[in-house]
């Protein structure tokens, strides 16, 4: 078994305690997460593993001047002798700002002004940390000095690569084809007072048809409520996103699956008969199913590989045997694979993604659903920069993608979220947290409009005030009051998109 041991100075144990340790990872090359143990005792964070090979570290700690961030060290080796914790991120942070940006600049792009400056800072603090690691507490004071600067400056070359990547597209299309989704539970938005902004932020529409909502009781189907949405949006020329069909969460299933979860026949059968339904019913209305979502990630029944493979297969053949002429796909939960550190039966998404593109099934592209600053089943907190080497992995797979968000802007409780996660981001000031949503958002945004394989965006929440999936996702708050994303949207659309 490989063990890595951390040091962390005695002034430092409360900033530890401010991490997420309990979710941090070994990495092999293949960047798939291995299932890892982590404790910490006397000022040590210690982390196993299985396999005696060496790994890189990722801790999600929190960053000044950009909230909670994931890190990475370089590759090191499980050794007895602990790793000095924050001097190995701030190698990470420094070799990651210098070999991107060293990539990018022989490819073409111009570094802004004020990366050059921080670079080179941020290295001279992370060189005063190397001089002093022999003592700790001064050691770790210089690298965390490092690693805000060093993380500044990857922040500010991922938008270099955004903005730059974006007017380069803009050359050869005036208008990006690019799909912006609003999703939405029906009968929103009909019932809106501001449904005009989302015709205004938006050029589709994510329509959530539940299975746990529409069969709320077994065999007896409500589709009143999806009707209006579908009709509302058909009048107004909306394009719609249908799905997930199957989001499998255990909030998003039905109350009454516990009757034949021992049963995975049944199971299937039961879903098949839900996506028939729906896919008949809708069908000529939709322009891209979504067949199910989450199957990768561990749900409310627990299941085998084979299984996953079955489920999977069984919805998206049902769909193209329906309606054949409409693109099709499957989503996969938490796309950098951090579930995996937890699971020990865990399926990467990326095998999963590959096995069901490669079975002929017709899967015209592959969604990434993608959760942030939750403190439970999300993605963890990642730099735009991180996002995009990780739309480059996929991208592997030659297919097109639509990248699915969701981003809280507010704290406490949320009565009318189905999924009620905590965020991580926490506080009493309304605006502030409103725009904090704003601030991590855009990066991300414009680095995924920057991706020609990224078809589409879904921002997954409209509105706080009318039943959503997920706590304070909407671009609406509880209060009916727009937030600052929906503004953004709505710039987005006039200035970029289609």
């Amino acid at each position: 078994m490989g063990q890595f041991h951390f040091a962390v100075p005695s002034d430092s144990t409360q900033l530890l305690k401010q991490t997420l340790w309990k979710d941090a990872y070994i990495c092999g090359i293949e960047g798939v997460p291995w299932e890892c143990k982590n404790s910490v005792k006397g000022g040590v964070l210690s982390i196993s593993r299985p396999v005696d090979t060496s790994g890189k570290l990722y801790l999600t700690c929190p960053t000044k001047g950009l909230g909670y961030r994931t890190l990475s060290t370089c590759s090191l080796m499980p050794q007895e002798q602990p790793h000095l914790l924050y001097l190995e991120l701030a190698r990470g942070s420094c070799y990651r700002a210098r070999e991107q940006s060293s990539n990018w600049e022989r490819a073409g792009l111009s570094l802004g002004d004020r990366f050059p400056e921080l670079v080179a800072r941020g290295t001279s603090q992370f060189l005063d940390a190397a001089e002093a690691r022999s003592d700790l507490q001064e050691c770790s004071r210089h690298a965390l000095q490092a690693i805000a600067t060093l993380e500044q400056a990857i922040a500010d070359l991922g938008e270099s690569f955004a903005l730059q990547s974006i007017a380069y597209r803009k050359q050869r299309e005036p208008q990006l084809g690019t799909l912006l989704a609003g999703s939405v539970i029906p009968p929103s938005p009909t019932r809106s007072a501001l449904s005009a902004r989302f015709q205004k932020a938006f050029n589709c529409a994510a329509v959530r048809l539940n299975w746990g909502t529409i069969e709320s009781d077994a065999g007896r189907f409500e589709f009143e409520a999806s009707d209006r949405t579908i009709q509302w949006c058909v009048e107004r020329g909306i394009r719609v996103l249908a799905g997930p069909l199957i989001d499998f969460r255990k909030q998003l299933m039905p109350p009454w699956m516990y009757l034949i979860e021992d049963n995975f026949d049944s199971f299937v059968q039961s879903i098949t008969q839900y996506t028939q339904r729906v896919v008949e019913r809708y069908r000529g209305s939709v322009q891209l199913w979504n067949c199910a979502a989450g199957l990768n990630t561990p749900g409310p029944i627990a299941l085998d590989d084979e299984q996953v493979m079955r489920l999977a297969v069984a919805v998206l053949q049902t769909v193209r045997r329906i309606d054949p002429n409409t693109p099709a796909i499957i989503s996969f939960d938490q796309p950098f694979g951090e579930y995996l550190a937890k699971h020990r039966d865990g399926i990467s998404a990326l095998h999963f993604a590959d096995a069901l593109a490669r079975s002929g099934l017709g899967m015209a592209g592959v969604g990434l659903d993608v959760r942030l600053n939750y403190s439970s089943d999300a993605t963890l907190p990642r730099s735009a920069l991180d996002f995009g080497q990780m739309i480059d992995r996929w991208a592997t797979l030659g297919m097109p993608m639509l990248v699915q968000l969701t981003i809280p802007g507010g704290c406490g409780e949320d009565e009318k979220a189905m999924s009620k996660q905590s965020p991580l981001i926490t506080g009493t000031n309304r605006l502030e947290l409103s725009a904090n949503q704003l601030r991590t958002a855009g990066p991300i945004v414009r680095t995924l409009l920057a991706k020609h394989v990224v078809h589409g965006i879904v921002w997954d929440g409209w509105a706080d005030n009318e039943p959503h999936v997920q706590s304070h996702s909407g671009v609406i708050d509880s209060l009916g009051v727009p937030r600052p994303m929906l503004d953004y949207f709505e710039r987005l659309r006039h200035e970029l998109l289609t």
